[in-house]
């Protein structure tokens, strides 16, 4: 079986699942100059909410530690591909 080479549109850690910083919708293009489909709404709504959580952390060790694992996150991912 080929792997599939579009990137995850979240990427799971820690227990937690964040949208892929990468954009592999083009989500944010798509929002301003296109049509958006469910599945961009979906990932665009949870950008928004993963930036509130990240605004609202007041340790920014804590802060630090979840972009920290979200970019190990990201490697991982590319790697498997």
């Amino acid at each position: 079986m080929t792997p599939d080479p579009t990137p995850p549109t979240h990427l799971r850690f820690d227990g937690m699942t964040w949208p892929n910083p990468s954009d592999p919708l083009a989500v944010e293009w798509t929002l301003r100059y296109g049509t958006p489909t469910r599945a961009q709404l979906h990932v665009a709504a949870s950008m928004i909410a993963a930036y509130k959580q990240l605004a609202w952390i007041d340790a920014q060790r804590e802060r630090n530690r979840k972009v920290t694992a979200l970019r190990q996150a990201m490697k991982e991912d590319d790697h498997e591909r």
